[in-house]
């Protein structure tokens, strides 16, 4: 094969990637990649194909797994992040002291803690979300015009 063919597929690899940041692309860039290189020390078109194979299964079986877990928890975090300032309905009495409390933050239910350490807040009020940590809500009263 020659180095052209081998930059094409790097190349769609690489776009693939972009599209959908989920380590395939690159693992098969990185096969590709390996196939380049194979082709540029001379090897016959086997050895560069079973060259692409090898390393783009390695990629995949050893190192997506682990790079999606970093992606994951970035994209969760992201998520996360973006919720802080919204509004959010109690759907549970938060209580602090009792460990209570259940808001419903975009259509889901997540765990709440006010944000005031001994303050109770009540079933159907209205409230703004301050922080967000793991599965839990630290949230305080909405601030409204009145309020």
């Amino acid at each position: 094969m020659t180095p052209m063919i081998w930059l094409i597929i790097l190349i769609i690899c690489l776009v693939i990637e972009f599209i959908r940041i989920e380590l395939i692309g690159a693992s098969g860039a990185a096969g590709s990649l390996a196939g380049l290189v194979a082709c540029l020390f001379g090897l016959a078109d086997v050895w560069q194909i079973l060259a692409a194979i090898a390393v783009t299964a390695i990629m995949l079986v050893l190192v997506r797994p682990v790079g999606m877990k970093y992606i994951m928890r970035a994209r969760r975090e992201g998520m996360l992040m973006d919720m802080e300032g919204c509004d959010a309905v109690v759907t549970s009495r938060i209580d602090n002291a009792a460990g209570l409390g259940v808001v419903r933050i975009g259509g889901r239910n997540w765990s709440a803690r006010s944000n005031r350490p001994n303050a109770i807040i009540n079933e159907g009020e209205v409230v703004t979300v301050i922080k967000m940590r793991g599965n839990v809500a630290y949230v305080d009263y909405r601030q409204a015009k009145g309020r």
